[in-house]
């Protein structure tokens, strides 16, 4: 039995190391959104970021790599016309990427692309007890650039850093600017489709 759960993972070993060249790939991605709003007198939101990608190679060195994903953005400690205390903004998306990738030096890779924001939730909380209620005028959609690099091991693991920044304000009709601004770290598991 030992000997048969060995060879398993030897052969599941070889032919993802194999398989991460090129082709289609898969798999679950979780991690933290450092979000506010560019120019913000705020501070950051700190919040999930879960979901599945799904990437294909179109050569050793280029591919593409999209997914869906629940985000959490927002801001922290913003200070507000009728508030007496500092608010937090939780506005939760979901978050369809679509990215380019430039792969070298084995596992590494730069990317560059858009990430489309479509809203879940927008809540406002008034900090010291105050009372959460919807926020009003958000943005139903949104798209942001984004930019980054990540590095692939040869057992699947995948690590990716990326900031991005939002087009649009995030809030409409407040004559200030709130456009969604997030730096990201994630790590997944690129599971293989096929290899060529």
């Amino acid at each position: 039995m030992k000997k048969i759960i060995l060879t398993f993972v030897f052969t599941f070993a070889v032919a993802t190391v194999a398989a991460q060249v090129k082709g289609l790939g898969f798999g679950p991605r979780v991690g933290i959104n450092f979000a506010d709003y560019m120019n913000s007198p705020g501070s950051s939101r700190t919040g999930v970021y879960a979901g599945a990608f799904v990437d294909y190679n179109f050569t050793h060195r280029w591919g593409i790599e999209t997914g869906a994903y629940y985000s959490q953005l927002g801001s922290t400690d913003n200070v507000e016309l009728g508030y007496a205390s500092p608010t937090i903004h939780r506005m939760d998306y979901l978050s369809v990427p679509l990215v380019g990738k430039f792969n070298f030096l084995g596992g590494f890779r730069v990317i560059a692309g858009f990430e489309g924001l479509f809203k879940l939730s927008a809540e406002r909380k008034v900090k010291n007890g105050g009372p959460t209620t919807e926020m009003e005028n958000v943005r139903s959609s949104n798209l942001a650039f984004t930019v980054g690099a990540g590095y692939l091991l040869r057992c699947g693991l995948d690590i990716t850093a990326s900031y991005s920044k939002g087009f649009n304000s995030a809030i409409m009709h407040t004559g200030e600017t709130t456009c969604p601004t997030y730096f990201r770290v994630a790590v997944g598991w690129r599971f293989i489709g096929t290899n060529k």
